[in-house]
């Protein structure tokens, strides 16, 4: 009989009801059956559980039971099953999880086609369980002493994968027996350090990693006494050392151990234990720091953990307390910026009594900020923009804005603002300011130009982009006058949460005349009136014209000059004589001078007509206005021509209420 690729080694404790779903992974798997070996090694079980596994091995004979007394974990199970094993790989599968029916052939596959001694396959998290960020693609060769690759610190140390064999025996590689916990440490982290390349694999869901639903997996009812975890974190420390020379490599690979068993163990355990518990966990974690914290490792951790690092250090064991509960608390630090840098303030920030050095609460982050546009509008000659700058945190600051206008070419402006009011709760700083400036052509060239806030507190510089909220209405375009010259400025209208940018020197809009009205006027005339942009600063404006033109054959057309109408300022009309225009629709524009060419007239929503009116005796001659027809057009008949071409029989009889 051939030697079987691989074996799947399974340590049995108390699992009889979840034991069979993760064998039956393994008989389901796609890979030929006489290509896998099962071992499943109870270790005491009293639940029935040693006696199911019979029954299975009776069913498959690729299974094999090995029944031994209780060790206290699952290392010694996973060691009396690499002594029988004899596959070309070993794969461990613990009792309560599962694989995918793929994954002992992808992941074998994998490892042939690199020539690698393990395939990490992509791990699921079922039942609350939560996985390693390392499955974020796919990498077919690699190892973990290369200058590039963050596997080390960011994946778990479980051995739930792939290894070759070879590389287990050729290191007398072996689990730590007798615990509840961390008993695959020195294991997986040596196999990684000697292994001759690494495949990581995550477009497959390999492995089905479960939380217990009661809550009794080793690592849920708390796991191994802290004393030994300190003593396995010392033992795989120095593994990594045999492997490095001191520096930036060594510091990257020691960075897990002193976050998880020196810095999370405090977090999680310290409090809740009694006074010689916390004298254990105290004695361990200096020895540790002791050991192996560089000051290059030591800058590699948030202001948290530094400031835990030297109460440590310097055996402040009250103040380190207080940090902790002022941790566990779930409340964020304050921010303090101060020459240029970033601080959290911890407990016992700047304490003199105390003298926890500042580099500890000094942070690398950027600071979050937010801002908020709450309003937009041309008042007293001016755009002005008014929002919220909100910096998360900050809970001391005076902060001085600026309103910074870029262009894609290089140019910029910056607008001081003037805030109006800084107020401090819990979410940070909240600053509310108002800009107000004239985008005046000239010295802003032609195009557009986007929004940035730019606050600069404590000699620091924090930018947010001015967004469009949602809903909200943008002012419409103005008309200013620069070097002789009338140009348009207009706040574009994104979609939702774009960059407020304004547009400047483009071309006149339909809708930039707003509010068109149509009436008739003395002198048999139709007055228009309309709402045209703004014309900053107030004082002059340019000339603008209505112009009709027809769109029949021979064309034609008629202009006649807007003039500022009567009470309402902002509007401007226009008395428009048809007494001569010929027979045909005129269609109606507006023009502004030196904004390009006329664009048409948009009539706001209504029904009926105008009219018909008279606006010459002779020749007679009609006209009326649709008032739903948008853009606005002038319809001018001649009765005479219309009877005769009607007795003629040239058209046919009109409808009712048509001229």
């Amino acid at each position: 009989m051939s030697r079987p690729l691989v074996s799947v080694i399974v340590p049995v404790f108390q699992c009889r009801d979840t034991v069979g779903g993760a064998l039956e992974s393994v008989f389901a798997q796609t890979l030929p059956a006489e290509r896998i070996e099962v071992i499943a090694v109870d270790d005491g079980s009293t639940d029935g559980g040693g006696e199911l596994l019979d029954e299975l091995a009776r069913a498959h004979d690729q299974l094999t039971v090995v029944h031994q007394p209780n060790s206290g974990g699952a290392g010694a199970p996973r060691n009396r099953g690499l002594e029988l094993a004899s596959g070309e790989f070993v794969f461990f599968l613990d009792s309560d999880d599962r694989l995918g029916p793929e994954a002992l052939e992808r992941m074998t596959a994998m490892a042939e086609r690199n020539g690698t001694d393990i395939v990490l396959g992509k791990q699921v998290g079922t039942g609350g369980r939560k996985v390693p960020r390392v499955f974020e693609r796919t990498i077919e060769r690699t190892h973990v002493l290369d200058p590039d690759c963050d596997l080390f610190p960011r994946m778990s140390m479980a051995a739930l994968q792939l290894f070759r064999r070879s590389l287990v025996e050729r290191e007398g590689l072996r689990f730590s027996e007798g615990l509840l916990s961390h008993e695959d440490q020195l294991f997986t982290a040596g196999a990684y350090l000697a292994a001759s390349g690494v495949s990581v694999l995550t477009d497959y869901d390999c492995y089905y990693w479960a939380a217990r639903t009661d809550g009794s997996s080793a690592t849920q009812v708390g796991g191994a006494p802290p004393a030994e975890v300190h003593a396995i974190a010392h033992r795989a420390m120095s593994l990594v050392a045999r492997y490095t020379e001191p520096g930036e490599l060594r510091e990257r690979l020691h960075y897990r151990y002193l976050l998880l068993e020196v810095f999370g163990m405090l977090e999680q355990r310290y409090l809740p234990a009694s006074r010689e518990g916390r004298e254990i966990i105290l004695k361990g974690c200096r020895d540790l720091l002791d050991t192996w914290l560089t000051p290059g490792l030591l800058e590699l951790y948030d202001p948290r953990r530094r400031v835990f690092a030297h109460c440590l250090r310097e055996h402040l064991n009250e103040e380190l307390a207080e940090v902790l509960r002022f941790h566990r608390s779930g409340t964020p630090p304050g921010i303090r910026i101060d020459g240029g840098r970033t601080y959290l303030k911890y407990p016992f920030f700047r304490d003199a009594s105390v003298g926890v050095p500042d580099a500890c609460y000094e942070s690398r982050e950027p600071v979050r900020v937010r801002h908020d546009l709450t309003a937009l509008s041309w008042a007293d000659d001016a755009l002005r923009l008014t929002g919220e700058f909100l910096l998360h945190d900050v809970d001391e600051a005076a902060p001085l804005l600026h309103l910074v206008l870029e262009n894609g070419a290089g140019a910029s402006h910056r607008i001081e603002c003037q805030v109006t009011s800084s107020v401090r709760d819990e979410k940070g700083l909240a600053v509310t300011y108002t800009a107000s400036f004239l985008p005046a052509p000239g010295s802003w060239a032609d195009g557009r130009w986007t929004a940035t806030v730019e606050a600069e507190v404590g000699g620091l510089t924090l930018t947010a982009p001015v967004v469009k909220p949602r809903g909200f209405a943008m002012p419409r375009a103005a008309v200013v006058q620069a070097d002789g010259r009338w140009h348009l400025v207009r706040p574009l209208s994104p979609h939702e949460r774009k960059r407020l940018t304004l547009e400047v020197g483009g071309a006149l809009k339909p809708t930039d005349f707003q509010d068109v009205r149509i009436s008739q006027a003395r002198g048999r005339r139709l007055r228009v009136m309309a709402d045209p942009p703004p014309t900053l600063p107030s004082g002059g404006s340019p000339a603008m014209t209505i112009v009709l033109r027809r769109s029949n054959e021979g064309g034609g057309e008629i202009r006649t000059g807007l003039e500022h109408g009567p009470g309402r300022r902002s509007h401007r009309y226009a008395d428009l004589s048809v007494a001569r225009a010929r027979p045909g629709v005129w269609r109606a524009s507006f023009e502004i001078d030196g904004m390009g060419g006329p664009v048409s007239t948009r009539m706001p929503e209504g029904t009926g007509r105008l009219g018909p009116l008279t606006a010459s005796l002779l020749p007679p001659r009609r006209v009326y206005v649709r008032l739903d027809e948008s853009p606005l057009a002038v319809h001018v008949t001649s009765p005479l021509n219309t009877r005769a071409r009607r007795a003629l029989g040239l058209i046919t009889p009109r409808r009712k209420g048509t001229e």
